[in-house]
């Protein structure tokens, strides 16, 4: 049986600013979209007995998030900032979440210690939903049309509401693509052609290693780049790659799959990576490719700023279309990229103090980081409409690059930790990790499969 949501007090957003309503209204909601998911679930439920207390009262509120670098600080500090102005009595204290595939988080949540306001991602988000460790943002959502009229319609439809059909975090990012960058200079001072296909790329990663470079730098230490390492290879000969693998609709073993893990295998063996790539984590491997020793590197479309601030707009830019394929296919499926929707944002906890204000709060915070991540870095990824906000410097041509193309791309795929298919998407995560470190394509197929089996809901 499902328990019904009451309201929340009236939350009422303006030109940006959120204004606290008196008002505390007590119906229940006969929507299915608001009404709660089982108890089983576990999640958080509202309440009007949680009702904001005046604006006077002096809180203060820990956000754990991505603040481990000048990129990371930035926007979040400016928002913060921003926060301060709307809510004077408020203090937000940053505190630095660990690149660590949610290991940090499942810690905080057992011993009863979440921050008041998590950033959470779709492989986090079903543990922490399960604890019954957040608040539903429904009532909130629904008394605000202003707010939700900020953002734009691809994440109202797609990242707002979670499986159960409630929603648990206020978006933090839109979705994204799985690019590889490359350093053009190290390309032009060693006399490597830019690979189109993948005879071209194996003959670059070949070139690279005799120079001691290395030819793509990666954070294996988490298993998702890997995973977009694969989609790379496998999307061009099914655009749903490993998304395929996790319906079960497509296995390991099938010809094209074979075909671009063989491929995969034979560029793993012949140092494609750094050495010790799986222990590598996200700084290291980066710092490899902003110092000139790796030519390459898989990530997100949100490492344009980082890269274009340590190489320069001119020396750093992404390919067009991976080199994957046999020459002549160099155009079947060159649009499907990994990447892609995922649940994500800044979610609230249970325990924090004056729940209705901290959800006031959270709200204002993450209008304020797309507002600031926007005006300073150009971010391709904001969940809010763009229009009538001008960036405080010129787009880096790499962002304008994306954005012409972006709304042609493929992403039929998903991130490796937000795979709908859980267990298959754990069991695979740790599989691709043995591959990199050296695992034959073979055994790769063969547990591949058996997981698809094992796992096939």
């Amino acid at each position: 049986m499902k328990r019904k949501l009451m309201k929340a007090s009236t939350v009422v957003v303006t030109g940006g600013l959120l204004l606290a309503a008196t008002a505390c209204g007590n119906s229940t909601s006969t929507d299915s979209s608001t009404s709660s998911p089982s108890a089983s679930a576990g999640a958080a439920v509202n309440s009007p007995a949680a009702t904001a207390k005046a604006s006077t009262e002096t809180v203060t509120y820990k956000l754990m998030t991505h603040y481990s670098n000048d990129s990371e600080k930035q926007p979040i500090d400016l928002a913060i900032a921003e926060v301060k102005k709307q809510f004077p009595n408020v203090t937000i204290t940053p505190e630095a979440m660990a690149n660590d595939n949610g290991e940090q988080l499942k810690t905080r949540i057992a011993t009863g210690d979440l921050p008041d306001i998590v950033d959470i991602n779709g492989q986090t988000m079903p543990n922490v939903v399960k604890s019954g460790s957040i608040l539903t943002l429904d009532a909130f959502f629904a008394a605000n049309p202003a707010y939700v009229g900020k953002l734009a319609q691809n994440i109202v439809d797609n990242q707002l509401k979670y499986t159960d059909g409630h929603i648990y975090a206020f978006p933090r990012s839109g979705p994204t693509v799985d690019v590889l960058f490359y350093n053009k200079k190290i390309f032009e001072q060693n006399g490597v052609k830019v690979p189109t296909n993948y005879p071209e790329l194996l003959t670059a990663v070949k070139a690279f290693n005799a120079k001691g470079i290395v030819p793509i730098t990666s954070f294996a230490k988490q298993a998702w780049p890997i995973g977009a390492f694969f989609d790379i290879f496998t999307m061009r000969a099914n655009p749903e790659g490993m998304m395929a693998l996790s319906k079960g609709t497509a296995k390991a073993s099938d010809p094209g799959y074979t075909d671009a893990i063989n491929k995969m295998a034979e560029l793993i063996k012949e140092g494609l990576f750094q050495k010790g790539a799986v222990t590598a984590d996200y700084d290291t491997a980066r710092a490899l490719f902003y110092s000139g020793k790796a030519a390459m590197l898989i990530n997100g479309e949100w490492e344009i700023p980082d890269s274009v601030k340590n190489l320069g707009d001119d020396t750093v830019d992404f390919l067009d279309v991976f080199p994957v394929t046999d020459p002549g296919k160099e155009d079947q499926n060159k649009m499907a990229l990994p990447g892609g929707f995922e649940m994500n944002g800044f979610a609230v906890s249970k325990n924090a103090k004056n729940s209705e204000l901290a959800i006031q709060v959270a709200a204002a915070f993450t209008q304020a980081y797309q507002e600031v991540s926007f005006k300073t870095t150009g971010s391709t990824m904001t969940t809010i409409k763009t229009d009538g906000i001008t960036p405080n410097q010129p787009l880096p041509k790499m962002a304008v690059k994306l954005l012409k193309v972006k709304g042609q791309y493929i992403t039929k795929s998903q991130v490796e930790h937000s795979l709908p298919n859980q267990k298959f998407a754990a069991s695979f995560g740790e599989e691709l990790q043995k591959f990199v470190a050296g695992e034959p394509a073979a055994l790769f197929i063969s547990n591949t499969d058996k997981m698809i089996e094992k796992y096939k809901e």
